[in-house]
């Protein structure tokens, strides 16, 4: 049956009627569970005082989807190189300060999105320099209201003076006094302050193109500080971006935006450009992003070179020894000989924590029983990069010298020192009994559950009237342990 002329445009025009409404209708990203995204990213900011440019993949796995959130879990490896301009004057690096690199997000973060892209709870995303806020949210931007024109106004906290350029930047950038102090990381300046500033913010969403598939849109950004220098704001930055959006699959599939930033204290004025790119990964790509590396092979020390480590390591000249540890670091000698053994050993009590620990993991790969006794002084070191290796060859040796000092390791009741000093012990086997059985008294119930454990796998007949008097322990953890090894030590009769 034929529908009359009019019937047909009628329906015609409320089909394109409701296209268009969908099409006007605010975008939702779009939230799997378990699923994994890879973005490429970079991150440029170049300014007066040089450049940083932050680089590589950024992991994105979702959790916990809900009807109109997420749980996402982020990890990134991004590194930042940087090239300093040089600085004139006392305290300055003179000449160019050399690239250095930061591992960005190797811990990840754990942040919470609703489906608009607006942030729930932060977990821990990573600074960028204004004007683009956070590495997060700027590969999850806030969606707008609807997916045509629109415009919005509002305010934001952005980092003041001296990290409105993002953290990396302030770490590498020299103070005028001289080396930065250190507060538990690397370049953290004590003397600096650090404070937001409140902006005024006006967005402006056009699309550039939309289509069933994909939405293309331009971003204006303007901010402004409420603070102000003079007459002046004290800080003002504008940013041009272009999105694409892809309806299919519900995540920005490109991102590219240029800033520019200006800030003016009253001692001084400073300026940079900075740009924000971004990539979600596909097919090949994506593939070989989520495919570990290999493991590097080690580097071999063989022929002139070992020959020129080992007189390095017999030259009077400490710093030259120490050179020779450094570069030492990470080789590989096939069947190292007594003397280069000796050579190392000598160096293992060295002032230099590089130095102390290069030699702590070559002596526990190749050490001997000549080498227990600096082995055993390395075990009580307090960094735990030459403790572990340290330990660990110990246990491998099954020198009965080394099972009272691993004992006291115990008794110091801390998990950083058990883990391994347990694991020595248990290698060392039998003989190590009478010493484990003494710290079933010591008052630390941490030390005692780690002694019940070693009891689980080396003790005898010896070890159960000692452990049944903990059975039924206040502390269930504890009785459960001795309960667990006095279980395992019956079945071994």
């Amino acid at each position: 049956m034929k529908l009359p002329s009019a019937l047909r445009i009628g329906l015609l025009l409320l089909i394109s009627c409701r296209l268009a409404a969908a099409r006007e209708a605010a975008l939702r990203y779009k939230f799997s569970a378990d699923q994994t995204n890879v973005f490429a990213v970079e991150v440029a900011v170049r300014s007066e005082s040089g450049s940083e440019i932050t680089s590589g993949n950024l992991t994105i796995v979702t959790r916990d989807v809900t009807t109109n959130g997420v749980k996402i879990i982020c990890r990134g490896g991004l590194k930042t190189e940087n090239r300093r301009t040089p600085q004139r004057g006392p305290g300055y690096f003179q000449g160019f300060m050399p690239m250095q690199s930061f591992n960005v997000f190797q811990n990840g973060c754990e942040m919470d999105l609703d489906d608009r892209g607006q942030v729930i709870r932060d977990g821990g995303d990573y600074l960028l320099a204004v004007p683009l806020g956070k590495l997060i949210q700027s590969v999850f931007a806030a969606l707008p209201g609807k997916t045509g024109s629109s415009e919005s106004s509002d305010t934001v906290a952005a980092l003041d003076e001296p990290l409105w350029l993002g953290p990396t930047e302030f770490l590498l950038n020299p103070a005028p006094a001289g080396p930065p102090y250190y507060n538990g990381y690397p370049g953290f300046n004590q003397r600096q302050s650090q404070a937001a500033l409140k902006l005024s913010r006006h967005t402006v969403w056009t699309v550039a193109s939309d289509s069933p598939e994909a939405v293309v849109f331009n971003k204006k950004v303007t901010l402004e500080s409420l603070l102000k220098t003079g007459n002046e704001p004290r800080l003002t930055a504008t940013s041009e971006s272009v999105l694409t959006f892809n309806r299919v699959t519900g995540v920005f599939t490109t991102i590219e935006t240029q800033g520019d930033v200006a800030s003016q204290t009253e001692t001084a004025a400073r300026k940079a450009k900075v740009s924000f790119k971004c990539r979600l990964l596909t097919g090949a790509e994506l593939a070989a992003a989520l495919t570990p590396p290999p493991p590097p092979a080690p580097r071999k020390l063989a022929g002139s070179d070992l020959d020129k480590f080992i007189a390095d390591l017999k030259s009077p000249d400490l710093e030259t020894r120490r050179t020779a540890m450094r570069q030492f670091n990470g080789a590989a000698v096939t069947a190292p000989s007594d003397e280069l053994i000796d050579l190392v050993a000598g160096m293992a009590l060295d002032s230099d924590t590089f130095v102390r620990m290069t030699a702590a993991n070559f002596l526990g790969t190749y050490g001997g029983s000549n080498q227990v006794p600096v082995l055993l002084k390395l075990a009580k070191d307090s960094d735990w990069s030459s403790r572990q290796p340290a330990v660990k060859a110990l246990g491998k040796l099954k020198d009965e010298r080394a099972i009272q000092p691993l004992a006291d390791l115990l008794a110091r009741g801390s998990n950083m020192f058990g883990q391994d000093a347990s694991a020595a012990l248990i290698n060392i086997g039998a003989p190590a009994e009478k010493a484990v059985l003494a710290l079933l008294n010591e008052r630390n119930a941490d030390t005692q559950r780690q002694a019940c454990n070693i009891l689980q796998q080396i003790g005898s007949n010896d070890s159960l009237e000692p452990l049944q008097k903990l059975i039924g322990d206040s502390d269930q953890q504890l009785s459960q342990a001795a309960v667990d090894a006095v279980r395992a030590i019956k079945l071994r009769q």
